[in-house]
C-alpha cells in the first residue's frame, strides 16, 4: 500500500483550504493541522506560506507536457487546436481548486499574482508560437497573439461558465463543444 508523503499532504491540504478559504485568509497553522502535521514541519518543508503556495501551483498547474504538446502537433489546424482545448480545458478542471482559490482572494498580492498567471502566460506564448508557424505556413492570416488571446478566452469562458453552472448552460457535452467552437474558431481564421 502506498502512504502519501509529509511533503505531499502539506501540499494538497494547502490547496484544498486555500481554495476553500482563500490564500490571505488561511494560515499556516490550519494548513499544518488539516495536514496532520505541526507547523514547524511545514516550515522546515517550505520556510513560508507563500512559498508552500508556489511548490503547491507548481506541483498542479505547471506541467512540462504542454511543451511536449506544442511540439508533437501536426500542423493541421482544426486538429491540433482540437487537441489544445482539451489539454487546456483538462488543464483547467484538474486545477479548479486553485482557480477557485484565486476567485476567494481579496487583496492583490503581485507575488500571488505572478506565480498564478505563469501557466496562462506560458500557455499564451506556446500558442502565439504556434499561430505564428500556421501565419508563415498561409493557413492563417491574422496576428498570432491576437488569436492565442481569443482562442484561450474562448476556452476560458467555457471552463468558467460549466463550473459555475455546474454543467453547460446549453445542455451538451463538453467534447462536442470544444469540437463545435474549434470548428467555427478555425473557420474564422483561415485563409
Amino acid at each position: 500500500m502506498c502512504t502519501i508523503n509529509t511533503e505531499d499532504k502539506i501540499l494538497n491540504a494547502s490547496i484544498v483550504l486555500f481554495s476553500q478559504k482563500g490564500y490571505s485568509s488561511v494560515t499556516t497553522k490550519e494548513i499544518a493541522k488539516e495536514a496532520g502535521v505541526s507547523e514547524m514541519t511545514l516550515f522546515r518543508h517550505f520556510e513560508n506560506k507563500h512559498n508552500l503556495f508556489e511548490k503547491a501551483f507548481d506541483k498542479f498547474v505547471f506541467s512540462p507536457k504542454f511543451i511536449a504538446l506544442f511540439e508533437g502537433l501536426e500542423w493541421d489546424l482544426e486538429r491540433d487546436l482540437n487537441i489544445i482545448c482539451s489539454s487546456y480545458l483538462d488543464t483547467l478542471y484538474k486545477n479548479q481548486n486553485i482557480i477557485l482559490m484565486h476567485f476567494k482572494n481579496e487583496e492583490l498580492n503581485p507575488e500571488f499574482d505572478a506565480a498564478l498567471f505563469r501557466f496562462p502566460n506560458e500557455f499564451q506564448k506556446l500558442l502565439g508560437c504556434y499561430f505564428e508557424e500556421m501565419r508563415n505556413r498561409g493557413a492563417v492570416r491574422e496576428n498570432p497573439e491576437t488569436l492565442a488571446t481569443s482562442f484561450l478566452a474562448t476556452n476560458f469562458g467555457l471552463f468558467i461558465t460549466s463550473l459555475v453552472m455546474n454543467k453547460l448552460t446549453f445542455e451538451t457535452d463538453i467534447q462536442a463543444c470544444i469540437a463545435s467552437c474549434v470548428k467555427i474558431f478555425a473557420k474564422g481564421i483561415t485563409c
